[in-house]
Parts: C-alpha cells; structure tokens; sequence
C-alpha cells in the first residue's frame, strides 16, 4: 500500500502560505465591510439618539409647564390666605368694639361674608 497521500503533496507550510494569502487578499473587503456595518450602526444610533432627546424634551416642556401652573396656583393660594386673613383680623377687631350691638354685628358678617367672596372671586 504505497499510494501517495495529500500530505505527501500538500505540505503545511504550502497550506499556511494559503491561509496568509486569502486574508491578506479578503482584508481590504473585510474592512470595507466592516466599516460599511460600523457607519450603519453609528447612523442608527445617532437617529435613536436624536428620537430619545426629543422625547426627553417634550417630557420637560410637559413638566414645565405643569410646574409653572403649580406655582401659579400656589401663588393664588397664599394670595388668598393673606387677603382672608388681613380681613378676618380687621373684622375681629371691628367685632370686638362692637359687643353688644348685634345689628352691627350682623351686617359686618354679612361683609365679612362678601369680602370673602369676592377675594375668591378676584384672587
């Protein structure tokens, strides 16, 4: 059985020296591939990027603009106690000096009772 095998015409070295020569060959379409896939992908991201901020902003615009009516609203608040409570205290007064007379009494409830109102109605 004295027949010729592939190892007796193919050495190693002859199949390294293959190898070397189609990388070195295939390289420059490996790179262009590679970076054909890299400018892809940074595309895609920069479009997810751009898709992320401008959702991100217009949670802020929500946000501010729910703030800004919050503090409105605060600000109207305590605009209100303020006014309620000068009035309340110039009308305790006012009540104190009138002890005894209950027909003043009643028509500086009734005042009280409209500054009230119109101070939620203004403010």
């Amino acid at each position: 059985m004295g027949g010729i095998h592939a190892k007796d015409l193919v050495a190693e070295d002859d199949i390294q020296t293959w190898v070397a020569a189609v990388l070195k060959a295939a390289r420059p379409v490996m790179d262009q591939e590679t970076r054909e896939i890299l400018l892809f992908a940074m595309k895609e991201h920069q479009k997810v990027l751009a898709e992320q901020t401008l959702a991100m902003m217009r949670v802020m615009e929500v946000q501010s603009i729910a703030m800004q009516r919050t503090l409105e609203h605060q600000g109207r608040m305590v605009s209100r106690i303020l006014a309620i409570g000068g009035l309340t205290g110039g009308c305790h007064l006012i009540w104190r000096d009138l002890r005894g007379q209950s027909e003043q009494r009643r028509w500086l409830a009734g005042a009280y009772a409209v500054g009230v109102l119109g101070i939620l109605a203004v403010l």
